[in-house]
């Protein structure tokens, strides 16, 4: 029998947050109220499905720009949850949001309740209006300012308990930490290396920040004084499609691969290393990304790199290149890590890969990394070559991968 019980954004909401409570993303029966009491629908965009912004998993795109990017975008509820949960918010804490939306700095009302405050901030009128609006018709611009300015920049506002971040940042702005109390959390979604971004939950101790939760994300990046653009580079394979090389920070200097190479037969080289489908192997990507070289290649299906997918990092050194890629194993039911190479150095390369990725199943795979952000100044301590170091505006990140077993 056809169930024609209307659907109603009431409905809707209930759904989403059983879903939530069943995912586990929502342990706090304050934020379980929030998540009830919040109409997501109004801060969307006129047209957009009334179900769109109850998919736990979707985010809601609101702003794009010349060139049909995500500008602005509402948070999937999932993130929303699994944030919240990282910031701690308690009742009569004042809470800066970074990144406006709307349904973030309605659920954050509720929760810090009428002895609390809330500041959301963000670059775009457009976007701050529509929160202004969506606020306004939930009656709770008294309790939640919201400001149109650069948050890398002061705004003289106070210091904040919680600061929470809900656009890709690869840096800690000095402006954040001055406004963050000694005691607080500072919630950022820290794009660590192209295709590569954690939510880290940082807490202050003493000169540095430690990051003592960690959520895999995908947010759009920052706008204004601390925008930054992955460097890229872009060639055409004899099939005429394109595979293009996107880089963190600068081109390597020695960098040249070239159409040419693109042309030269590929030479794979195998870890043994296996992975079963489905099995969380972010943490070794990122291992990859961050080694000298590392790169994300974007490759076409038409290319002989087309297995090795289109999100897959790989090592580029001087004319030459290598990328992840997988095979079935023998048995038939896991997938062997490999990779495939070009260029005069392909086999050294290919070789360098696969040893990566067998060192990282040796020593740190099941164990959990650990972030902290030394800023500038802070003293960065010595650290053993198995530590990341990435060097950032403002300050460094670390990335420690403990022996496995011993996290």
């Amino acid at each position: 029998m056809t169930d024609t019980t209307p659907v109603t954004a009431e409905s809707l909401r209930e759904r989403m947050v059983a879903e939530l409570l069943h995912d586990g993303a929502i342990t706090d029966p304050v934020v379980e109220a929030a998540f009830r009491a919040v109409p997501r629908e109004v801060f969307c965009p006129p047209g957009t499905p009334l179900e769109q912004p109850y998919l736990i998993h979707d985010k809601v795109r609101t702003r794009f720009g010349a060139d049909g990017k995500t500008l602005s975008s509402l948070t999937a509820p999932l993130l929303h949850a699994r944030n919240l949960a990282q910031a701690q918010v308690e009742a009569g804490m004042r809470v800066l949001e970074i990144g406006s939306g709307g349904p973030l700095a309605a659920l954050l009302a509720h929760i810090v309740s009428s002895g609390g405050e809330v500041v959301t901030v963000d670059i775009d009128e457009g976007v701050t209006t529509r929160t202004r609006t969506g606020l306004e018709h939930l009656g709770l611009t008294g309790r939640v300012k919201v400001i149109t300015a650069d948050a890398g920049l002061p705004l003289d506002r106070g210091v904040f308990d919680r600061i929470i971040v809900t656009v890709a940042a690869r840096t800690v702005p000095e402006v954040w930490l001055d406004q963050l109390a000694d005691d607080g959390i500072l919630v950022v979604p820290f794009q660590l290396a192209p295709n590569s971004q954690r939510v880290l939950g940082f807490h202050r101790r003493s000169d540095r920040l430690v990051a003592e939760s960690v959520v895999i994300g995908g947010f759009v990046p920052m706008q204004g004084i601390d925008h930054y653009d992955e460097p890229a580079v872009t060639l055409t394979s004899p099939s005429g499609s394109p595979v293009t090389f996107r880089f963190d920070d600068t081109f390597p200097p020695d960098l040249a691969v070239s159409d040419d190479v693109l042309a030269t037969s590929p030479v794979e080289a195998w870890s043994g290393v296996t992975y079963a489908d489905g099995e969380e192997w972010s943490d070794l990507l990122t291992w990859v990304l961050v080694q000298p070289g590392g790169c994300q290649v974007q490759a076409a299906d038409r290319t002989d790199l087309g297995h090795a997918k289109a999100f897959f990092p790989g090592l580029a050194d001087g004319a030459s290149f290598t990328v992840l890629t997988t095979r079935p194993a023998a048995d038939g039911e896991l997938s062997e890590i490999g990779a495939v190479a070009k260029g005069p150095e392909a086999d050294r390369l290919a070789g360098r890969l696969a040893a990566a990725v067998r060192a990282y199943d040796a020593e740190h795979r099941g164990s959990e990394p650990l972030y902290q952000w030394w800023p500038s100044g802070a003293g960065l301590p010595r650290t053993p070559p198995s530590v990341a170091l990435l060097p950032r505006p403002h300050g460094t990140l670390t990335i420690s991968w403990p022996q496995a077993g011993r996290a």
